[in-house]
């Protein structure tokens, strides 16, 4: 017992240590600020397709912001391992900031919203395939390597604060003003990300000069091949996803269902933000031991899963929201697990193009995968097509469960990429 209160301690001193940095505090504090407006976005603009359009136009929506957002993700990750990463994200600000207002402008003077929307989210998700890699980067540049665990807490809490907060927000905008009032509020976040991580000194990247694209990536990927983990993660992951995002795709119409609206839209999208964020607070209180990170991770995922099967089923609406804060609780650990792994175990000049290599072949598919979820919502139900995408997800996380080296979460060493002592810090 007083080992264990130790050791709690001792993590909670970790945390404390970690948020005292002024540098990783302020880029909590502008992502998170980000995120909360992604997430006014994403509910605000889910919710106007799907009552103009329906499952399949909703579809679209995710459909356009991967097509965008996919193919820079490569050189999203080249050019994040070679300027500095505070940059990079300044710049995607900026510019995501500049797009969203010209959506603003646009649907003042009248023009389709569902166009609209198509058109402004296929530019965000191009301007994320930099910033996302940027701010997974940049935090263990900022962080000790010992605080990574509890950085990535504080972070995991920050984003699902927001995504708590975002969703709220959100579908109160939209059902009280329409998805102008959410678009203005996403440019605000925006700004305001941009000020803070101005205010960040740059840190130069610890590399050799590179070579070009293919090179880059060759080198990401050869990587990647080394760590069975990572490997199969991201494997895993690019099968996963194509259930994810049909189930995603469903939410709306299970709200509609249970004759509801656009703020209990909002709620659903809370509630799971709110267990994320309770995900993330046990998984820095409580790190995994890489000994069974690996184990814990998949036995998470069946977990997300079956809790996503029960929203779809014909229960109450406040018992389908125990099953969302339950996924969210789930999740959040989740989340703590891989980004720490990721964190711990590339290389300081290779995390930009392993991270988007992650992103990449975890979602290759989801440009697919919401018109599939569209078209079998309309074609079948609801619960039909949980089912079906939910026999996907279960059945991917057994290879982890079964081959030892894929649950191994830790950094294995190779003759091209040997283990350094120093690797995760650039000065």
């Amino acid at each position: 017992m007083e080992l264990n209160m130790m050791v709690r301690e001792r993590v909670l001193m970790g945390m404390s240590e970690a948020w005292g940095l002024g540098d990783f505090r302020r880029l909590v504090i502008g992502n998170g600020i980000n995120m909360l407006g992604t997430a006014i976005f994403f509910i605000g603009m889910g919710w106007t397709v799907a009552q103009i359009g329906g499952p399949k136009e909703y579809g679209l929506i995710f459909t356009s912001y991967f097509l965008g957002h996919l193919p820079l993700l490569l050189y999203g990750g080249m050019v994040v391992d070679r300027m500095p990463r505070r940059t990079v994200a300044l710049v995607a600000d900026i510019a995501q900031a500049v797009l969203v207002t010209i959506a603003v402008i646009v649907l003042l003077l009248g023009f389709g919203e569902i166009e609209t929307l198509l058109v402004v989210a296929f530019f965000t998700g191009g301007a994320g395939a930099f910033s996302i890699p940027a701010i997974g980067a940049l935090v263990p540049d900022l962080v000790e390597e010992d605080l990574l665990p509890q950085a990535n807490a504080i972070r995991g809490v920050a984003m699902t604060g927001a995504w708590m907060l975002g969703p709220l927000i959100g579908g109160f905008s939209v059902a009280t003003w329409g998805i102008e009032v959410c678009l203005i509020l996403d440019v605000v976040t925006f700004a305001f990300s941009a000020l803070v991580l101005w205010t960040i000194p740059e840190i130069p990247v610890d590399r050799e000069e590179g070579g070009n694209l293919r090179e880059e990536v060759t080198e990401a990927w050869s990587f990647v091949k080394t760590q069975p983990w990572l490997f199969a993660g991201i494997a895993m992951f690019m099968i996963w996803h194509i259930g994810d995002s049909a189930i995603e795709i469903g939410v709306p119409f299970i709200i509609e269902n249970n004759g509801l609206g656009a703020k209990e839209f909002g709620v659903f999208g809370a509630v799971g933000a709110a267990g994320a964020m309770i995900g993330s607070v046990i998984g820095g209180i409580r790190p995994v031991p890489k000994e069974i990170r690996g184990l814990v991770f998949y036995i998470l995922i069946g977990g997300i899963a079956w809790c996503m099967l029960m929203w779809a089923m014909p229960i109450p609406f406040l018992l389908i929201l125990v099953f969302v804060l339950l996924e969210g609780v789930l999740g959040g650990t989740l989340g703590v697990i891989w980004r720490t792994t990721m964190s711990d175990s590339v290389d300081q000049r290779l995390r930009g193009r392993v991270n988007s290599l992650d992103a990449i072949g975890s979602l290759i598919f989801i440009p697919l995968a919401p018109l599939m979820g569209g078209w079998m919502i309309e074609e079948t139900n609801v619960l039909t097509t949980f089912s079906v995408a939910v026999s996907f997800m279960v059945l991917t996380t057994m290879a982890g469960l079964i081959v030892p080296s894929f649950r191994r979460f830790e950094r294995v060493d190779s003759d091209l990429f040997p283990i350094e002592i120093d690797r995760s810090q650039s000065g």
